[in-house]
Parts: structure tokens; sequence; C-alpha cells
């Protein structure tokens, strides 16, 4: 994880490991503020249909219609780690953006059912639940399914799809649905994981990856050679062997653990070089 992880305790189950990733030390459970706009016209006061939400700190967060439902991060954590709380959970991530505006909660499974091994060295992959929610007015409530590698606590995301749902009207009554939403989520990373067990056999050298990273044309020199030069550090540093599956490790790593928002105190995840590593993992399928 990165240096910005503070453990705190959690209300989900006794043991479970809670990472908080602040933004201006803000906890994401804040509540909003919701005002209606005015202004004036020719000197003369007038209403404005939208409403504008605020944080704590007096961020506005979004400009939304008087009829928007605003579903709080809070009410969303409510209803998850419920469900949550009668599996087996290995870790709990909190991550919100620099203003408090969105949200992420990342919760890491330790249950057999949802967990492969892959390669000879038999490398554990956990499956990862990740919820967000917005308060722009365009983010609905969503949970995606991702896989994550035991071995760096490294978060494997990067195929040409993600897979997940949105709820455009989050209720309570979601809790009946999300067994079976997880098990859709898992079977349908079942391609992934056929596909690394595939690429831990085939070989594939530090040329073939600083080829693939040269041939992406949005990546400016600086990217590429950032990238290229933490191909040999990422390699030693988690035991990689000169696979497919190793280069894809690499890039996974770098996205994960060698991105950073301008602002310091920001998760990586809303940062713009974790959005283009994202794409480069993505475009790794693709590549011959």
């Amino acid at each position: 994880m990165t240096d910005l992880t503070v453990t705190t305790n959690t209300n989900l189950a006794e043991g479970v490991t809670t990472n908080y990733i602040p933004a201006k030390n803000m906890n994401p459970f804040f509540d909003v503020t919701r005002c209606p706009l005015s202004t004036t016209f020719n000197g003369q006061p007038k209403d404005v249909a939208r409403d504008a939400l605020f944080s704590p700190n007096g961020d506005l967060l979004g400009v939304v219609s008087p009829k928007y439902n605003l579903v709080e991060n809070k009410d969303v954590k409510a209803v998850f780690d419920e469900f949550f709380s009668s599996l087996n959970v290995y870790s709990v991530t909190d991550k919100v953006s620099g203003n408090g505006g969105k949200w992420l909660r990342e919760y890491v499974l330790n249950e057999d059912k949802y967990t492969v091994h892959i390669s000879d060295k038999k490398e554990e992959i956990a499956m990862k639940v990740t919820i967000g929610n917005g308060y722009d007015g365009k983010t609905s409530v969503f949970m995606n399914f991702s896989a994550w590698r035991q071995v760096c606590s490294n978060g494997m995301m990067g195929w040409k799809k993600m897979i997940g749902r949105k709820f455009n009207h989050f209720t309570n009554d979601i809790l009946d649905h999300l067994k079976n939403e997880i098990d859709k989520g898992f079977n349908g990373m079942s391609n992934n994981f056929e596909t690394w067990e595939k690429w831990s056999k085939e070989k594939f050298t530090k040329n073939q990856f600083e080829g693939f990273v040269n041939s992406r044309e949005y990546l400016s020199d600086k990217q590429k050679n950032v990238t290229n030069g933490l191909y040999i550090p990422v390699m030693n540093k988690f035991n990689e062997e000169e696979t497919k599956w190793g280069a894809y490790n690499v890039l996974t790593a770098i996205a994960t653990h060698h991105t950073q928002s301008r602002n310091k105190n920001v998760a990586n995840d809303f940062s713009n070089g974790f959005r283009v590593m994202n794409r480069v993992t993505r475009d790794f399928y693709e590549y011959v």
C-alpha cells in the first residue's frame, strides 16, 4: 500500500484490517450540506432550479436538481458492511478524492471460494470488491470486481472491460441481491485466471517489455523511460520470472505503487498517472 495508509478501527468484523487513505485529513463519511441556489437578475432575487452540495470544508462537490436523491457515503458503507460481515474479509481500505467528492471502499475477501492460485509458484489471487459513490450528480453507487495479488497487495486491474454494476436506485433491499452479484463477478473474471495461468508459462523478456511500452504512442518519452526503468527493480523486488505473467505484474505494480496524485494527501487511484498505467495494463492483453 502507499505510505499514506493508516490503520484504524473497524466496525465490520473483529480482526479485519481497515485502512483509511485521507484527503486533506477528511473522513469520507462526512455529512453533506445541501443548499438551494439563487441569483439576481436586473437587481431582483431569482431562484435557480438547482442545489449545491458542499463538504464540511466548504468545497463545492456538485450541483444537482432539487429532485436528486442524495445518497451519502455513510449510507452505502452501512449496507455493504452489513453484507460483508457474513464473509471472511482480509482488509478494508477507504480512499477519497481531493475535495471528498468521490469515494472508494475496497473489500479484499479471504474466502477459499473466491480465491485462485496462479503459476507453478501457486501465487494466491484473492477477490477484491470495490464500491464507490460520488457527489457530482453523475456518479451512481457502483460495485466493481477485480483481483488482488497476495504477494504485494497488488491490485490486478487492467482487463479490457471492468466487471461490475451500477445501482441507479440505491436502497437497503439490494442486500438480497449482493450474494448473486458477487458470484457473477467472480465467475466473470474466470477468463482472466485462465489467461494469467497461460502467461505464467510464456517467455517474455525485458526487450519485449520495452518494445511493448515504447509502442504506446500516448505515453510521453519520460513516461516510457520511467516505466522501462522500473522493470528490473520491480522484477527483483517481487522475485518475478521473465514471463508474460511477470511482465504484467510489473505493470500493475507500477500502477499500484509508483503513481501518485499531485496532492500527496490523495490516493493514487485518483491520479492521472494511475489512469494512464491502467490503460497500459489493458493494452497488454492485446499485445502480441
